[in-house]
Parts: C-alpha cells; structure tokens; sequence
C-alpha cells in the first residue's frame, strides 16, 4: 500500500513542478514544497436521534503533500495543496463474537487511505527577521480510494468483503472538513499546527458520525 502511495504522490509532485512559474519582479511567486504530517484522528459521536455514542477510540496517521503558496499581496496568501494520507483509529468497548459466543476479536481497528486537497487562506506577520506567523483557515476535501475494518477471522464470521465501504459498509468515501491552524515560516521552511473540523455525516445508515483531526506538519519549500 505505501509503495503504491510514494508512486502516485511522485507522479503529482512531477505535475505540480511542471507547471511551477517563477515571476519577473526578483521574488518567486507561487513557490512549491512538500510536506509531511503526523495526524491524531479523533472521531467524534455517533448520534442517533437524541443518543449520543462514544464508539470510535482516537488513532493516528500521517501524510504527505505536495503545496503551492501563492503570495496575493498586504501579508495574504492562500496555500492549495495535495495530500496523501494513511489514517487509523479503533472501536470502544466493541468484542467480536463467533456463533458459539467466543470472543475473537476486540475493538478492531479502522484504517483509510486517500487524498485530500486543502486550500487555506493566511496572513503573514513578522516577529523577527528569521521568522513570522501566519494563521489561517480554508476547506478541505477528501476521498478515500482504500479502507477498511480489520476484523480477524472474517472466514468463521463469514464476513466477505469491505467492512467499510461498499455494499455492506456503512461509511462514505467523501468527506468534506473545514481547517484551522497556524503557520510558523522561517527561510525555506514552517512549521504547522492545525485542526480539521469534520463537515459531512459519514454514515450511510441513518445514524450520524463525522470525523475530526489534528495535525503537526512540517514543510520544506524550493
């Protein structure tokens, strides 16, 4: 899968560089770079009618990205990017049991993997002459292209197929988040904590679930 995902992430890197401009004023505008990023996937409840349920425990991740930062002028910018990501988090207080009652799994664990395209908007201001911060916001959208729910034993269960998607699954591929963090930038680098609040009801089944993120990333522009 991680092989798959470095293959598919260098060929956009190669797009976004092909088309990379470099303005006639001295400066550099947009400048490119990649990102890597540890997430911490916190989902949230799952609510049906008036019930609330805490039903997913918060896992981890991690991305990368390829970014363009487009300076607009008077400290603004906004930041599109492309992202690949990895994401887990598990079941709480869930025991899988076979046809004789005998656990065999507990709080199994769910893992996605997909794109994402955020695009941010930021002001700039400086502290010092080696460094400046920037908060900003903008919405993200993502798709999961792989995921499912590791079950062990699916055979004795006789469970066939994607747990997670699919005909059988009970999430969405799409998700829609809105992000909000800050951005520390020194020379060729910054340095990003962020969070993403989830805006699409992932289920299916009438019952209603979003996910939410929070992220620590670190960038190196060319």
């Amino acid at each position: 899968m991680m092989k798959k995902l470095s293959i598919i992430f260098c060929l956009l890197l190669g797009s976004f560089c092909a088309n990379a401009q470099i303005i006639e004023q001295g400066e550099r505008n947009p400048i490119w770079g990649i990102r890597g990023a540890f997430d911490v996937n916190i989902p949230g409840h799952v609510r049906i009618n008036t019930y609330n349920d805490k039903m997913f425990r918060a896992g981890t991740g991690g991305a990368i990205s390829a970014v363009c930062n487009i300076y607009l002028g008077r400290q603004f910018y906004i930041e599109p990017a492309v992202t690949l990501f990895y994401d887990t988090y598990s079941y709480k207080d869930l025991v899988i049991t076979n046809e004789d009652g005998l656990p065999i799994d507990k709080n199994p664990s769910i893992y996605k993997a997909g794109f994402r395209i955020p695009v941010v908007a930021g002001y700039s201001f400086s502290i010092s002459d080696k460094l400046s911060i920037a908060p900003f916001t903008g919405p993200e959208l993502s798709y999961a292209f792989a995921g499912d729910i590791k079950v062990h034993d699916k055979e004795s269960l006789d469970l066939h197929g994607n747990l997670l998607f699919g005909e059988i699954g009970s999430q969405r591929r799409f998700e829609c988040g809105w992000k909000i963090g800050v951005a520390f930038f020194s020379d060729m680098w910054s340095f990003n904590i962020d969070a993403t609040i989830g805006m699409t009801n992932l289920m299916k089944n009438g019952t209603t679930f979003r996910e939410n993120r929070g992220s620590v990333n670190v960038t190196r522009y060319f």
